[in-house]
Formats: structure tokens, sequence, C-alpha cells
């Protein structure tokens, strides 16, 4: 009998791990499943920028995936219609329905399912986000509980943050932006870091050459070389 009970143990722990074992597509999100074929030992969740969708950042994701086999990609669509594209909040005007408040929330649950359904704990999560994206990925990063690893902002502007808890690790965050950048002046980003420091986070700040909003090369390659540096503690 004990053994009978051993073997039915055994068998829910296999069940029980394999209903984990979930695709991007079967927990009802857009991206991309790991390269090694193997379950996700990371992910890394995008946020697009304003007008875009989420497969704008899929090139990002593919380059990444060189280097992460074992890492799931998210790149949903936002919630709101905003030119060609999509948006995670409405940026000018009246916000009759608060989708500021709406967005954090929709974030927060993005790491939640991403976590929970690809069975990830969040300090294997870092999430990516460009220009008001950036902004939405710190609210996905610091909101969530506890913090993800990582947040990386590509020009990014901010429309609120959270405050750090008290003894909780912090998300390390790193913001990219171009000199240049005709779109996201750099007093904005002094504004960002001014932002998340009053909330108790460390930021770092690597401005590179380029004229550009979406960022140059060079700034590209110190998100890439920082997010596998988190996700692989080299």
């Amino acid at each position: 009998m004990i053994r009978l009970f051993a073997v039915a143990a055994l068998f829910a722990g296999v069940v029980v791990s394999g209903a984990r074992a979930q695709t991007v597509a079967g927990i009802g999100m857009a991206g991309m499943d790991a390269r090694s074929g193997k379950p996700p030992q990371q992910v890394v969740i995008f946020f697009h920028g304003y007008t875009q969708r989420g497969v704008a950042m899929k090139a990002l994701a593919d380059t990444l995936a060189r280097r992460l086999p074992d890492a799931a990609f998210i790149f949903n669509d936002g919630p709101i219609a905003a030119g060609d594209g999509r948006a995670w909040y409405v940026m000018r005007g009246e916000d009759a329905e608060n989708t500021r408040a709406k967005a954090r929330v929709l974030a927060v649950d993005t790491v939640t399912r991403a976590s929970e359904g690809l069975g990830v704990p969040r300090e294997r999560i870092v999430v990516v986000g460009f220009s008001q994206g950036g902004g939405v990925a710190f609210a996905a990063g610091a909101c969530s509980t506890p913090d993800v690893k990582a947040v990386v902002s590509l020009a990014g502007v901010l429309a609120d943050t959270c405050a750090r808890e008290e003894g909780q690790a912090a998300a390390s965050v790193l913001i990219v932006h171009n000199a240049g950048d005709p779109v996201v002046s750099g007093a904005r980003i002094v504004q960002f870091r001014e932002a998340l420091a009053a909330a108790g986070y460390d930021s770092q700040l690597e401005t590179v050459a380029g004229n550009g909003h979406w960022p140059s090369g060079a700034g590209l390659n110190k998100a890439k070389d920082f997010i596998v540096a988190q996700l692989t503690d080299r």
C-alpha cells in the first residue's frame, strides 16, 4: 500500500510538472517559446511603443533567443487602438477611463500569468519596454510582488511608479537612450531616473550616439548584454 501511494505521488508530481510546462500561446499570449524546445527557464516580456504592435519587438527577441535558448519571449499588443497600431494608455488629452492605472494592472497581470503559467519565478524574468512601453515595463517589474529580476527601458517615458517594498530585492534597472533622440529628450530621461530614485530604485543609464528614437545598434547591444547577464548570472 505504501508503495502504491508513493507511485501515485510520483505520478501526481509529473502531472503537475507537465501542467506547468505551458507554451506562450497556451497561456493566451503572443510570443516565442524557448528555442531549445525545453520548458522555459527564463522569460523576457516586451512592451512595445506608442502606435506599434507587439511584433515590433520580435527582432530583438530573435537575437536574444540565440543567446538565451531556454528563454520564452512574450510580446503582446497594447489594449488601445492608436494610429496604425496600439497603445498601453491614453498619451494626451482626457483620460476618462483612467487607462494609465489600467495599464499598470495589465502589466503586473502579464508578469503574474507568465510566471505562474510558464512555471518561471520572477527572479528569472526581465521586462523590456520601448518609449511608452518603457514606463509600462517598469510598472510591470516594480509593481509585481516580488519584483522581477530586471527592467530595461529603451528611451522610455514614465507614467507612474511603485515604491520599493522594504526588505524586498529591487529589480535592476537599465535605461538606454540615444543622445540625439528627437522624441524623448535627455531631460525626460533625467525625470525618469529621478522618479525611480524617489521610489527607491537605482538605475543605470547608457547614452549612446544616435539621432533616432529607437536605440542605435550600440544601445541595443548594451541592452542585450545586460539582459543576458541578468538571466545567466554572467
